[in-house]
């Protein structure tokens, strides 16, 4: 008997990993109906779940690709959605961000293994060619690292500036043409 109902509420979560979706729980065929009377309530409350997909992170309000060169960090301001940026969109050196603003960093190298490193925040990402590791990043105002440091080996500086928003506005305005945050 157990065994019944763990099956039959099993086909209910195959059926949704099966590609079986639900727009809303409203137009949810009652799924739950089949199921034993002590097993209908769960069930709606499962189906309810799905249906909701769960919480839904909010989007950072900027995305940029951090890429590791034999020259230093270049920074692709990617338009919303994450479409490719075109060079107006690429700043050398350090990285300008808007305080108190969640951002998704990507980094990637384009030719050998490059850290990306600001110890005092625990970032640390590997840029690696031909792969993408991200974070989502939120700082304080401020200037971080040193362009100027020399780090062991290969390994490139990490600098950031972080602007109040009205700063990184006027920044923005000022150092990237509109087409870098148009939509579509």
């Amino acid at each position: 008997m157990m065994g019944g109902r763990l099956i039959g509420f099993g086909g209910l979560i195959l059926a949704f990993g099966c590609g079986f979706a639900v727009p809303s729980l409203a137009q949810a065929p009652d799924l739950c109906s089949g199921q034993p009377a002590a097993m209908q309530k769960p069930c709606r409350e499962a189906l309810e779940l799905l249906v909701q997909g769960g919480p839904q992170e909010p989007q950072p309000a900027r995305r940029i690709l951090a890429t590791g060169t034999p020259e230093g960090w270049r920074y692709d301001y990617l338009q919303p959605g994450g479409a490719a940026s075109d060079d107006d969109c690429v700043v050398s050196g350090t990285l300008v961000l808007p305080a108190d603003t969640a951002v998704r960093l990507s980094v990637t190298a384009s030719d050998v293994v490059r850290p990306w490193r600001l110890p005092q925040f625990d970032l640390d990402l590997i840029g690696i060619p031909g792969r993408i590791e991200e974070k989502i990043i939120k700082l304080p105002p401020g200037d971080i690292g040193d362009p100027a440091a020399a780090p062991a080996g290969d390994e490139k500086p990490v600098a950031l500036r972080v602007l109040p928003p009205d700063a990184y506005a006027e920044w923005e305005g000022l150092t990237l043409p509109p087409s870098c945050f148009a939509s579509g």
